[in-house]
């Protein structure tokens, strides 16, 4: 052990182990980073926020409301075509998927069943359609008004 070679090596280790234990002890704990959302996470939010009742200026009739346990026809291909259009809505948020049919969809609810309950929610949908489509499908703020 008295060589210069066994001392240099000795020292050496010895280096090295107070520097693993430096950083052991001198390490911060990480920052736990939030999880990106997944597709699946963005849509399912998505579905939530769109589906949900607006409350509109309105007033609800309480002898309506009992008397509506049937769905008419119009109220049935209303939310047909709003499915439709939320659908499109997921598939649009995919790369190379435009928003083209989605708004055709909520433009057919707007023009055909304006007094159904998803009027509010497709002129929502319609809304948040991203800003840099509005002009290539000619998106107003009188379609985006609930």
């Amino acid at each position: 052990m008295n060589t210069p070679w066994s001392k240099l090596i000795v020292l050496g280790i010895m280096a090295a182990g107070v520097m693993v234990l430096a950083k052991c002890f001198s390490a911060r704990k990480p920052v736990p980073q939030p999880k990106p959302k997944t597709f699946y996470d963005v849509i399912t939010e998505d579905d939530k926020r769109l589906r949900a009742d607006i409350k509109t200026a309105k007033p609800v009739k309480k002898e309506n409301v009992q008397e509506q346990t049937e769905f008419s026809p119009e109220d049935l291909q209303a939310e047909k075509l709003f499915e439709l259009a939320l659908a499109q809505r997921k598939m649009a948020r995919l790369p190379g998927i435009s928003y083209k049919l989605m708004v055709d969809y909520c433009r057919e609810i707007i023009e055909k069943y304006p007094d159904s309950d998803y009027a509010p929610k497709v002129r929502r949908m319609l809304g948040e359609v991203p800003k840099q489509y509005w002009q290539q499908y000619n998106i107003t703020k009188q379609e985006t008004n609930p």
